[in-house]
């Protein structure tokens, strides 16, 4: 990723959005980029850091304690870490762990503040992260939860499986769209739907299903490309957006997913192993003008020719 392409991603990053090239030119000689390998630990709680971390590719995840099964947010492309602590006295307050590999631009604290002062855009988006982050906060402590860090964890995060859930999918899909195919850049959206779902709670209730749901979600995380990104629509619906996609690889991908969960056991947290689900799977191309909705409907009229298959 060359110089051009850092400074069009730090414009679609929260904190920077916006802000003039030239400022964002002037704070990209200051930064370097650091390197993380899956479950490498970025930042620890207690620790000082003094740099804030924009994903230029990769996913990480925040979590309260190190062995959390369960994260509160998830950071990927264009998202920033490492920026509440600089009104924490650059304290860290949660882990940060990379869930794939990842290559983060890092930017000194003081550059950041730098850039607060001359750019009247770049606070009013520091006011937007402390604004929803202030928010997520009040949301967690009314639901007798920790005081947990990290911003929008509640509205984004699928508490179950601990991926991104159907409102991050339809807010963000646009964006993820535009910046894609207005390169012309092929992009696919697959949908898995979980066909005997209804038996499967039936069956093993409610802990079952969730098991279940879990382990679909974190297996496909694993299987997927540092870049890809996916999403829990609804009780037995997944969603992914592949970008940088061609038609004849898009295969490519979902036989990595569906293999990878055919060949995971679920296991209840008692030790039950539980039998494996039944998938159907539709791959599509996405089009400029597409929508989450526009997606959805061409996918699931794909479904209906499909024959589910055993994961």
């Amino acid at each position: 990723m060359n110089s051009a392409e850092i400074i069009s991603l730090l414009q679609e990053s929260p904190l920077f959005r916006k802000v003039k090239s030239s400022a964002l030119a002037s704070m990209l000689m200051k930064t370097w980029r650091v390197k993380l390998v899956p479950e490498q630990i970025l930042l620890t709680p207690g620790k000082i850091n003094d740099a804030v971390y924009i994903v230029l590719s990769g996913r990480l995840r925040a979590q309260i304690n190190v062995d959390d099964t369960r994260p509160i947010a998830l950071f990927g492309l264009a998202e920033c870490v490492g920026e509440m602590s600089m009104f924490e006295d650059n304290q860290v307050s949660a882990f940060v762990i990379a869930v794939t590999e990842c290559d983060l631009l890092a930017i000194r604290h003081a550059d950041v503040w730098s850039i607060l002062n001359e750019s009247l855009q770049a606070s009013h988006n520091m006011l937007n992260i402390l604004a929803n982050r202030m928010i997520s906060s009040n949301r967690m402590l009314a639901d007798s939860m920790e005081s947990l860090h990290g911003y929008e964890a509640m509205d984004y995060i699928n508490t179950t499986t601990g991926i991104y859930n159907r409102r991050w999918l339809a807010e963000n899909m646009g964006r993820l769209i535009h910046r894609h195919t207005m390169t012309q850049q092929p992009c696919a959206f697959i949908l898995l739907k979980v066909e005997n779902f209804a038996q499967y709670d039936s069956m093993f209730g409610s802990l079952g299903c969730d098991q279940a749901q879990r382990t679909i979600a974190q297996t496909m995380l694993r299987s997927l490309r540092p870049n890809d990104m996916a999403a829990h629509l609804s009780e037995d619906q997944f969603a992914i957006f592949l970008p940088h996609t061609r038609p004849e690889n898009v295969h490519v991908v979902t036989g990595r997913v569906t293999e990878e969960i055919a060949q995971t056991t679920i296991v209840t947290p008692t030790g039950d192993a539980l039998p494996p689900v039944t998938l159907s799977v539709a791959a599509i191309q996405v089009q400029p003008n597409d929508t989450l909705e526009s997606l959805l409907v061409r996918a699931r009229d794909s479904l209906q020719t499909q024959q589910p298959q055993r994961a």
